[in-house]
């Protein structure tokens, strides 16, 4: 039997439960447990930590750009107020947006505010035009009541969507009528049927914004059919935004600008940043305990076994051979800690993810529950990063231990 393998049989046997019980370490076999169970706790939690928060950030980004895109391209003004000036359709950037590398999609708009009359109530609103281009698969995961737009070639669908806020103020319902009051010169109305209600829970969106015809905001604006407010483009990779942001101002011309939508939103994403930050500071508290609970365990086990650990010095075992039979051992404990730690995490993702069971505030959260997301090179990585910490606390205790000189670890009682 080679060295390797005798070090292996040897943790193996001090590490059986059942042959410690025999020779009277049942208290080891207890803090054994309570050593898998702490690190098994451990990864349940640095494995749902990251899923919660790739899902929360995900789901947050995905109701914003639902409504904004990534980048939005509109024209160079210094006017400040929620009407903007008019782009003309087949601009340069829109002729050529298949062939820019980094854009996966590009989509008009028009918007325009105005007010909405139902009977004694009015109230404020900001009206998007999209058309039958709009990517709206991102957008109907929001839609709570109702349906899609539906568009008439030959006009304008009279047809819009309002949020649950405003259907709350309003006191507003799926197949109900309102008015919209556009405050120019002259003045112009539009009547509109309410065919859907939706909620991002993000306040910016749900308190003013209808969704309605592209078509009815152009003609309200007299601009006919080659003009709109601006292009919502979607880039290929979103974590490149600054740098395609950069690389788009090469294909605009001198009258129009870009809004990447981390700019437009700065106070959100913002907020999506510091998340990592309480992330990071929960699992530092996690490994720092389970560091210690580690060191704790493998001290009350080597000073259980002080006298083997003489008897083997005494036959001629170097520290480093004592120092390897205690790590396999420890190995033993932290393999088991991180299977059934893993196990538990994905069967509470699943859980979670199909049955979203914890409910959250949407008001205070921008969701109604927790949303999850599993990243495989995350779970690989958080797996690696705990085990590598682990493995380099578990030399701490041992490294103390095995320096006990022979004859004081034999006559230890």
């Amino acid at each position: 039997m080679s060295i390797h393998k005798t070090y292996r049989f040897i943790a193996q046997r001090i590490a059986n439960p059942t042959l410690q019980k025999k020779v009277g370490l049942g208290f080891s076999v207890l803090v054994s447990r309570m050593a898998v169970v702490s690190v098994a706790i451990t990864i349940v939690v640095i494995l749902l930590s990251f899923a919660v928060l790739l899902g929360f950030k995900n789901a947050i980004k995905s109701k914003i750009f639902s409504f904004s895109g990534h980048i939005r391209v509109v024209k160079t003004s210094n006017n400040q107020s929620l009407e903007e000036p008019a782009v003309a359709i087949q601009t340069e950037l829109f002729k050529q947006k298949d062939k820019i590398p980094f854009i996966e999609y590009l989509q008009l708009y028009a918007q325009k505010p105005g007010v909405i009359k139902v009977r004694e109530n009015v109230q404020g609103v900001v009206l998007k035009g999209v058309g039958e281009d709009y990517r709206k698969e991102d957008f109907l995961e929001n839609l709570q009541e109702g349906r899609w737009l539906n568009y008439n070639k030959n006009g304008e669908s009279k047809e819009t969507l309002i949020s649950r806020t405003i259907a709350r103020k309003l006191n507003l319902k799926l197949g109900d009528s309102l008015i919209v009051i556009f405050v120019q010169e002259p003045p112009r109305f539009r009547k509109l049927a309410v065919v859907g209600i939706y909620e991002t829970g993000v306040g910016i969106f749900d308190e003013k914004f209808l969704i309605t015809d592209i078509k009815t905001i152009q003609k309200v604006n007299n601009w006919g059919d080659s003009l709109v407010s601006g292009y919502e483009i979607f880039l290929k990779d979103f974590d490149k935004l600054v740098e395609n942001s950069r690389e788009l101002e090469n294909f605009l011309p001198y009258d129009l600008s870009q809004q990447p939508i981390t700019a437009k939103h700065f106070d959100t994403f913002e907020w999506l940043e510091l998340l990592d930050n309480n992330v990071v500071i929960i699992l530092v508290i996690i490994l720092a305990v389970t560091a210690f609970n580690i060191i704790s365990v493998l001290l009350i086990m080597m000073m259980e076994r002080t006298n083997m650990i003489g008897i083997l010095k005494a036959i001629g075992a170097e520290n480093k051979q004592i120092e390897r039979i205690f790590f396999f051992q420890a190995g033993y404990i932290v393999l088991r800690g991180f299977l059934w730690g893993n196990v538990v995490a994905y069967l509470l993702y699943l859980v979670e993810y199909y049955g979203k069971l914890i409910p959250l505030d949407t008001q205070n959260y921008l969701v109604s529950y927790v949303p999850v997301q599993w990243n495989w090179l995350v779970w690989i990585l958080a797996n690696l990063g705990t085990f590598l910490l682990i493995s380099l606390v578990m030399w701490l205790p041992i490294r103390f231990v095995v320096k006990v000189p022979p004859v004081k670890a034999i006559r230890f009682v």
